[in-house]
This record gives structure tokens, sequence and C-alpha cells, in this order.
């Protein structure tokens, strides 16, 4: 799935650094709908605005973040930190930034995930937006429901 957008932002980008967010089509990726979370960056200090989150995420998260700013939800502060962190590197070096985590989910299991995070502007000049993914599929996969491989 990170490589099925990733691909998809490189198009939307074309030779510009980064894709500008009115390109972002939806019907182009819908087997990703699920999976997506667009947000929206202030700065000074950042901060971060949920204004599309996926069917799959809301599930996974326990909770629908849509239009909630991070620091309004319960997330733990650690992983609040690193997400910031992440965050504020792609908008320095407005390249996408990728990982793996291990997190405590709202069943009290610990769970893998795969995520991603693609830099998009308004105007084409600063990061305004992040186009995010992250793939449960190897969590599914454990628990033996579909998860295409």
């Amino acid at each position: 799935m990170i490589r099925e957008l990733a691909a998809y932002w490189h198009e939307l980008r074309g030779a510009n650094p980064v894709a500008l967010k009115k390109s972002f089509d939806p019907a182009r990726v819908t087997a990703l709908l699920p999976y997506l979370i667009i947000a929206e960056y202030v700065q000074n200090p950042l901060r971060i605005r949920y204004r599309l989150v996926g069917t799959e995420q809301v599930r996974h998260a326990g909770e629908d973040f849509t239009g909630k700013w991070l620091h309004e939800t319960e997330w733990d502060s650690r992983y609040v930190e690193v997400w910031l962190a992440a965050v504020a590197e792609m908008i320095t070096t407005s390249q996408p930034v990728f990982g793996r985590d291990l997190l405590l989910w709202t069943d009290d299991k610990i769970k893998e995930c795969e995520w991603a995070v693609f830099p998009m502007s308004i105007d084409g000049r600063g990061i305004t937006h992040g186009l995010g993914i992250e793939d449960f599929s190897k969590i599914e996969r454990r628990r033996g429901l579909f998860a295409p491989l």
C-alpha cells in the first residue's frame, strides 16, 4: 500500500518538489482510502489537524479523530512526540518520511504497522499538508482476517 501511494505521490508532484494538494484525486487510490489520513500543518509551534481519516484508521485507533488536533487526541505523549518529530523532518526536508512502529492499541495489544507521510502544499512554496498512510496488513494477517499480500 505504501509503495502504491508513493508512486501516486511521485506522479502528482511531477517535476515539482512536492505535490499540490488540489491535485490529489481520491478516485485514483480508492483501494487505499480506508488507510489514508490527510493532515493540515500549522507552524510556530507545529500543530497537526486531521482533515480526513480513513475508516481503517478509525477502526484501529478506536476513535474517529477527523477534525481533531493532534493534541486533542488521547494518544500517549511519547507517540505524539515521535509523530511531531517525523512531521517536522518532512516539513524541513520536503521529503516523505517512513517508519515502522510497535504501538499499544486500544485493545491493550502491541501491534506493528508501517507508515508513510508525503508532503503536500497549497501553493507549491511550503508544506501545508501531509498525505499519510498506515499499513495494518501485518496485524490482519496475524489475526487471520482479510489482508491482501
